[in-house]
């Protein structure tokens, strides 16, 4: 029996042992065939890639708000000077497995390694001829073999057909109908579907018309990441003090939470908030379309305590909304094992590990461990590239199709699963739990 080692050093050996055998080659054969679904990306649309989306090497490792030398971001400057800039930044960085990422996708597309100016060079040719219409069904579809990619789909547009090749799919992200930036919000809302607001009423038929929208629109669920701005803990929603605020709120032209700068607090939006989550999920019910929320990191608004995404917040959702299927996002990092617990305990609760294998590979192999001893098999699912271009999600991909064929090796080798219970586990948790939950085909 192969016993599992759970130091940090002794992960790795267990890794390196489980690679080096044949049952661990077949079974990475067979995920490498398997025709994935991509279960979140914020990708724009293919034109606006083309035209705002990185142009070279530098665009693709992005702005280092830390770095003191930002030489390497000006255009008019030489490769080699603008590698000179960046190279201490990169070998400051290339550890950590967001750079490892970009790295093993620029390796999978264009066949190069970052090692000196010269292969940056190499990089902006390749990228030049790769970057032009059809970039999305090159790279997605044939080389990553991605048969669907989800991505947002915000509340005023939806998914723009002339913009994305027919295997996207949009879930329609909820964040601004439910936590306002400003008044001017609702007054969009107001004018898009031809509803005055005047009270918490209005909002509601708004909502409808909303969710009615998605459905006829061919939405395939709904996103919500408002975990930036507000903590997840919708519980005790009040009708008369969500009512106050908004009628505060609608008195007051220059309403804004204080992080923008302006007049009202988070804390004193809460009670609407709070409310709106609750006014959303009725609509969302009836619809019979899952709903998405991001848990674990924060980068925006009152960002830095991860506390206020933790996903146990949001238990009281999934008992009161029973009927609704919850997809949470990013393996609730760091709160992982609790994220399990969901997932084991809740019927209505699905576990998607989008962004988790860019954060930390050997995180999300143990956590993947632990959901398939936990989780039933069909609520699993293990890839999402949560990325902005292409390279970084083909290198997720590759990150993630290791990650996997490792873990069910390591089950096989353990005696718990037959390498046939492995692959069909694989091609659940790459490919048709997915579909099912989101009614892709």
């Amino acid at each position: 029996m192969f016993s599992v080692i759970c130091t940090t050093a002794g992960f790795a050996e267990e890794s390196t042992y489980v690679k080096s055998t044949d049952t661990y080659k077949r079974i990475k054969a067979a995920i490498d065939k398997i025709r994935v679904v991509d279960t979140h990306e914020h990708l724009r649309g293919e034109p606006g890639y083309l035209n705002h989306g990185p142009n070279d090497f530098f665009d693709l490792m992005g702005d280092y708000y830390d770095a003191n030398d930002k030489r390497y971001l000006d255009k008019t400057l030489s490769v080699e000077n603008r590698w000179q800039s960046f190279e201490p930044i990169y070998k400051e960085r290339k550890n950590r497995n967001l750079i490892w990422s970009i790295r093993t996708g620029i390796k999978k597309i264009y066949g190069i390694e970052i090692t000196d100016a010269e292969s940056i060079k190499k990089i902006n040719e390749a990228m030049k001829k790769q970057y032009r219409l059809g970039i999305y069904t090159r790279v997605l579809h044939d080389i990553g073999q991605i048969d669907y990619v989800m991505v947002h789909a915000r509340w005023r547009y939806g998914l723009r057909d002339e913009d994305y090749p027919d295997f996207f799919r949009g879930a329609r992200v909820i964040d601004k109908m439910i936590v306002f930036d400003d008044i001017e919000d609702t007054s969009k809302f107001a004018r898009h579907y031809g509803v005055e607001i005047h009270c918490v009423n209005d909002l509601e038929e708004i909502y409808k018309r909303f969710v009615d929208e998605s459905m006829r629109n061919g939405a395939v669920g709904f996103k919500y990441s408002g975990a930036h701005l507000r903590d997840l803990d919708f519980s005790n929603p009040n009708k008369e003090k969500a009512e106050a605020v908004l009628q505060k709120m609608l008195q007051n032209t220059e309403a804004k939470f204080s992080w923008a700068g302006g007049k009202m607090g988070l804390d004193e939006t809460r009670d609407l908030s709070t409310y709106l989550m609750h006014a959303m999920l009725r609509q969302i019910e009836k619809s019979k379309m899952p709903v998405a929320f991001h848990t674990g990191p924060v980068s925006m608004g009152n960002a830095g305590d991860v506390r206020r995404s933790n996903p146990q917040l949001l238990i009281p959702l999934f008992k009161e909304y029973s009927n609704i299927n919850f997809d949470l996002y990013h393996s609730g990092f760091p709160y992982v094992t609790e994220f399990v617990e969901l997932g084991k305990s809740w019927p209505n609760v699905y576990l998607n590990m989008c962004w988790s294998q860019n954060l930390s590979p050997t995180m999300a192999r143990t956590q993947l461990s632990e959901m398939l001893e936990c989780v039933p098999i069909n609520k699993i699912l293990a890839y999402g590239g949560d990325s902005r271009v292409v390279e970084n999600s083909i290198g997720d991909l590759e990150i993630t199709r290791e990650n996997c064929a490792v873990v069910l090796a390591e089950k096989v080798l353990d005696g718990r699963f037959t390498e046939t219970e492995a692959i069909e586990y694989a091609q659940r948790i790459l490919r048709t739990n997915a579909i099912e939950l989101y009614k892709l085909e």
